[in-house]
């Protein structure tokens, strides 16, 4: 008895499977008033700008020199918690209110005005807005994020240690808050808020007079905001100091996630993600350009 073979069939065709569509994101359309000056903003935004791969790298540079810097936060919030002044506490502050003259009264007073909710929430919101319209999304997104998480983490740090703040029976005290001293949240938000800033347009921008003079405002009002929460009695020197060395080290975790944020929409090789090309920034296109 003999067994027919099966002879070989062609295999029947499949159809290839579709891959899921791209989700669309449908910004919000500006007045027709107003599209002139977005554009034209834009077009100076992309003349002066970098490509997002070449942000990543200057990025990079800067955060290691950032993080070389930070060290000690933990020591310094574990005596904060046993002890009620730090050396120096009393002999620098007395110092720094022994000069009371009115300018600088003035503008130490208008320094660390803006750091409250009621100025800083909206200059923040604003300075968002600004960099979305430019088409830097990712960065619009992260300002807001950034400034955001360092308030909450304040306001937990603040919480854990409960650390008073000077009395006017200690030093002189011009506005009386209700709430722990240690860290300062003024400095912590100005350490994250404006050194953002400062990171954005160095590693996003080219050298320019506009980018430097942003670049040297924010660097003065972080570099004064110390200073004057302590000129004003709403602070101890140690506060201040903690609050430096709390943003900073937020700051660099926060900008450790934005670079490999960034990294992922800007490959070092190949094209980008199709999913990112909403979050794409001025100058890209020019590099995908000289790829091709």
């Amino acid at each position: 008895m003999s067994v027919k073979k099966r002879k070989p069939t062609d295999a029947t065709p499949t159809t290839p499977v579709q891959a899921p569509p791209v989700p669309t994101v449908k910004l919000p359309e500006l007045p027709p008033n107003m599209v002139p000056v977005v554009d034209e903003a834009a077009r100076v935004a992309a003349q002066t700008s970098v490509s997002g791969r070449r942000a990543v790298s200057r990025g990079t540079m800067f955060m290691a020199f950032y993080l070389w810097l930070l060290s000690g936060v933990l020591i310094l919030s574990w005596i904060a918690q046993r002890t009620q002044f730090f050396p120096g506490d009393m002999s620098i502050t007395a110092r720094l209110q022994k000069n009371r003259q009115r300018w600088l009264h003035d503008f130490f007073f208008s320094v660390s005005e803006i750091g409250f909710p009621k100025i800083a929430v909206p200059v923040t919101i604003s300075v968002a807005g600004i960099f979305w319209a430019l088409r830097f999304r990712l960065e619009a997104i992260f300002i807001l994020v950034t400034a955001g998480s360092s308030t909450l983490l304040n306001a937990l740090v603040k919480r854990a240690i409960k650390r008073p703040r000077p009395t006017k029976e200690l030093v002189s005290v011009v506005r009386v808050i209700n709430e722990p001293s240690f860290p300062s949240g003024h400095v912590m938000h100005y350490t994250n808020f404006y050194g953002l800033l400062i990171y954005l347009l160095a590693t996003n921008w080219r050298s320019g007079r506009l980018r430097n003079v942003l670049i040297f405002i924010c660097t003065l009002l972080i570099a004064c905001i110390g200073p004057s929460r302590v000129y004003l009695g709403a602070h101890w020197p140690s506060d201040v100091m903690a609050g430096y060395m709390y943003g900073g080290l937020w700051f660099a975790g926060i900008m450790a996630i934005y670079l490999r944020v960034k990294a992922w929409l800007h490959p070092a090789h190949g094209k980008p993600p199709e999913v990112a090309k909403p979050l794409q920034q001025p100058g890209d296109e020019h590099d995908e350009h000289e790829e091709e």
